[in-house]
């Protein structure tokens, strides 16, 4: 386990008194990834804020990562706008109902829980395709993060990000949200999207053409703008000016 914090690009500048700093931005990745899957989006979203990138502890039952997180946050100044991936993106989605005073703002990227409930081997195939397409650079991450997770970590993440499901508690989310699916996903398809807008009290969903299961890796550049443009709206402004 380890979180990182990455600073501004330069925290000694003076920002203008009419800017607010913005809050940390903490990401939490999904089932055996780590937080180096994030490294291409640091990069391109600092400038606007640190960001705390966190791993989750690989011995801990699924159901106890959002209590983890939530220990984490309260060691950060709060609230932070927490961005969740995957099965990262549920245990965020689990944090923001349990501790509204934590989260300020809310990004879930293809978080399971909203569709309908399958077995673990309904992701296999799905998954495959999902590996046969994607860079070799990236590959090599996946396999050595999937090794550290071990394969008593993965099943039992898979089983719980198969077959949760989490719309009582989306009721208890008041952080303005922005969903975010890839259209080529095949693990958690963009077509669970809506059921997610529709649970949460204030969302809007985003759909990158041109990515799949992991858009920071896969779009990055397009992930970036949309978050850097959701943290920084007004809060009445955020349903007129990010769409689907």
């Amino acid at each position: 386990m380890r979180r990182e914090h990455v600073p501004t690009s330069d925290e000694s500048t003076t920002q203008a008194p009419s800017r607010q700093p913005a809050p940390v931005l903490v990401c939490v990745h999904g089932l055996s990834g780590s937080s180096r899957w994030w490294s291409q989006l640091v990069p391109r979203v600092e400038a606007a804020g640190p960001v705390a990138l966190l791993d989750l502890p690989r011995g801990l039952a699924p159901i106890d990562l959002s209590k983890w997180v939530v220990e984490q946050l309260e060691t950060l100044e709060a609230p932070v706008d927490l961005v969740g991936h995957s099965l990262g993106g549920l245990v965020a989605a689990r944090v923001a109902a349990l501790r509204p005073d934590l989260v300020r703002r809310l990004v879930l990227i293809a978080p399971p829980g909203m569709g309908p409930q399958r077995s673990l081997a309904a992701y296999v195939w799905p998954l495959l395709l999902t590996l046969r397409r994607s860079r070799p650079s990236f590959l090599t991450r996946l396999t050595t993060d999937a090794f550290r997770a071990g394969p008593r970590n993965i099943v039992r993440g898979g089983r719980h990000a198969a077959s949760t499901d989490i719309r009582a508690a989306a009721r208890s989310i008041v952080a303005p949200t922005l969903l975010v699916w890839g259209a080529r996903d095949r693990i958690v398809p963009a077509t669970e999207g809506p059921a997610w807008r529709e649970a949460l009290t204030d969302a809007r969903l985003l759909v990158l053409p041109r990515a799949g299961h992991v858009p920071m890796v896969e779009a990055p550049d397009d992930l970036a703008d949309a978050i850097i443009a959701f943290r920084e709206k007004p809060l009445d402004q955020l349903r007129d000016t990010v769409g689907v």
